[in-house]
Order: structure tokens, then C-alpha cells, then sequence
């Protein structure tokens, strides 16, 4: 299970790369280097860096695996991806509605993985962030062929790996991803302090969104148990962050790269199966690097080309 906390007060409630991965990811720049930190620590970012727009799909997940898992050594397809397993609710009852979005065909040596319709643009789930490391280096060498075993994260290091000082593309910090998703300036319209309460530039509520809502204020939360309803990715698309990223609040909850209790790995956001308290910038998540849940993905983030000021 998540360990799930807040910083200030306990809830009850449970180079540039190769065009082809250039053009399938959208990248928005943060800005503003050199910001200070939010009253809970976290933020500060001295670099100038560019964070997906998107978590990433399963789509984008599937041609991962399609490229570098025909055999699989490493466990980039999980079970649970492609069938509907069986498991307690924590009430004495069984989920239903777990999410189910690839199938995988073909022999050991030949594996061959493929969507499921309507899943497509949904972020990927079932990843650990071992797989989220392995990703990042298949991106940090430009996809296809690329190889999975070191780039951003040397995996010989294991799920605590640090982050390569030559790293391309990797998966954000926790300051990294808590700036993007919560600071805009005061004197860019920002608050007081600069940082807001929730991840659509808004310390309100956010409203319980569908698919397709014009809303500003709202995310995709609040439907527990039902993992089958996590959206396809900016699917509420005028809820952004002062950067222009979308789910930072809500959909699926995304891990970072913070390790916590020295064996765990940061996790952010809240997910469509949790209320809104989850979506505040006060609550953090953890979970051992290889643990996978039906409600988290990750995103990225990379140097901004060719710019003076990106991270070493």
C-alpha cells in the first residue's frame, strides 16, 4: 500500500533527441530559475527546464515495449496491465473495476504488445518506477533501439539510483514537478508567495470533472474504486498549471524521483479514485520503486535545448 502524508496537517482520508520522440511527447517550458521555495519546502528550482504536457499514455507506453520488450528480462510488462486480476477492495469486497489496457501476444523472444480500444491516450498505469527509470533511459537515448539499462539512471544502481549528471530526459524531482504543477509568480498574476494550492492555479476546490469539461478549476477525482474511469490525458484541457501542464491534479498519480524513508520513491497529484484533499500541494505519497498500482503513472522532464541555465 501507499504511504500517503502531508507536510503540515494529517488527513483522516485514506542533448535534444531524435525527432520521432521530439514529436510524440509535448514539452512546456518552466521558467522563472531561481525561484524560492513554498512554505512547505519544496519548489525551488535554480535551472531553467521543460516538463511533458502529458503523462505518459499507453500508447506511448505500448511502442516502449514494443521496441525493447520482445523478451521482457526486466518485467516492463506487468501482468496486470493485460488481465483483470482478482483483489480485496481493503472492505471485504472485490475491485471490478481495475484497469485493463494491453495485451501482450507471440512467444518469449517474439512478444508483441498491443492497446486496448479507448485506452489508448489514458496515461500509463501498473508502472513501477524501476520501468519509469527504464523508459527515461530509452528516451534519453531517442526510443527505437535505444537501450534501457543506463542514460538518465545507471539500473545496475537499482530503484534508488541517482540521476546522471548527463541526463537528457529523466523523470522529474520533487521540485521539479512541484514547480511546474503549483508556482506562477505574483507578479505574473500568481498569489502571495507564488504558489498555489492545487495544480490548476487555483487555491479552490477543484470541481469533479468528465472528460471533455471546459471548466479551468476542475480534475479528473473523486470516483473510488473505479480505476476504469481514468481519462485519456488532458482531458480537461483549460485545467492547466501556469506552465501548461495537464493531470498534475487528479487522473492518474505520478511518481517523482524524492526518495523517502531512504527506500522509497516520491509519488504526487492524487488519482481519479481519491477526493480533492488529495490533489492539495501539501500531500506527498511514497512506495518502494518496484511496486505498481492501478492509478499511477509518471511523466517526464529534460534539459531545455541548446538554452544556458538547464540543469548540469
Amino acid at each position: 500500500m501507499k504511504t500517503v502524508f502531508t507536510t503540515f496537517v494529517a488527513l483522516s482520508l485514506a542533448g535534444v533527441l531524435r525527432g520521432s520522440d521530439a514529436a510524440d511527447i509535448g514539452w512546456v517550458t518552466v521558467g522563472d530559475p531561481g525561484n524560492p521555495a513554498d512554505a512547505t519546502g519544496f519548489g525551488a528550482v535554480p535551472y531553467v527546464f521543460q516538463i511533458a504536457k502529458h503523462e505518459v499514455s499507453n500508447e506511448q507506453y505500448v511502442e516502449f515495449l514494443n521496441a525493447v520488450a520482445k523478451s521482457d528480462p526486466h518485467g516492463l510488462w506487468s501482468d496486470s496491465m493485460g488481465e483483470p486480476l482478482l483483489r480485496d477492495n481493503g472492505q471485504g469486497g472485490i475491485q471490478e473495476n481495475l484497469p485493463v489496457f494491453a495485451e501482450r501476444t507471440g512467444p518469449p523472444g517474439a512478444y508483441h504488445y498491443a492497446c486496448r480500444a479507448g485506452w489508448e491516450k489514458k496515461p500509463v498505469v501498473y508502472v513501477t518506477f524501476l520501468s519509469a527509470m527504464r523508459f527515461a533511459n530509452w528516451r534519453h537515448h531517442g526510443g527505437g533501439n535505444g537501450g534501457t539499462e543506463n542514460g538518465a539512471y545507471d539500473l545496475a544502481k537499482g530503484g534508488l539510483a541517482p540521476r546522471e549528471a548527463g541526463a537528457r530526459v529523466w523523470i522529474p524531482s520533487e521540485n521539479e514537478w512541484y514547480k511546474a504543477a503549483y508556482y506562477q509568480p505574483a507578479s505574473q498574476g500568481g498569489p502571495a508567495g507564488g504558489y498555489w494550492r492545487y495544480a490548476t492555479r487555483s487555491n479552490d476546490q477543484p470541481k469533479a470533472a468528465a472528460p471533455g469539461s471546459e471548466l479551468a478549476n476542475a480534475a479528473i477525482f473523486g470516483h473510488q474504486h473505479q480505476f476504469r474511469l481514468l481519462a485519456p490525458v488532458g482531458s480537461v484541457p483549460n485545467a492547466t498549471s501556469h506552465y501548461g501542464t495537464l493531470d498534475q491534479a487528479g487522473n492518474a498519480w505520478e511518481w517523482n524521483e524524492a526518495i523517502i524513508f531512504e527506500t522509497k520513491r516520491g509519488i504526487r497529484g492524487g488519482s481519479v479514485c481519491h477526493p480533492y484533499e488529495y490533489l492539495q500541494a501539501i500531500v506527498r505519497s511514497n512506495a518502494r520503486p518496484s511496486r505498481e498500482y492501478p492509478d499511477t503513472g509518471f511523466r517526464l522532464a529534460r534539459r531545455l535545448p541548446a538554452a544556458a541555465g538547464s540543469p548540469p
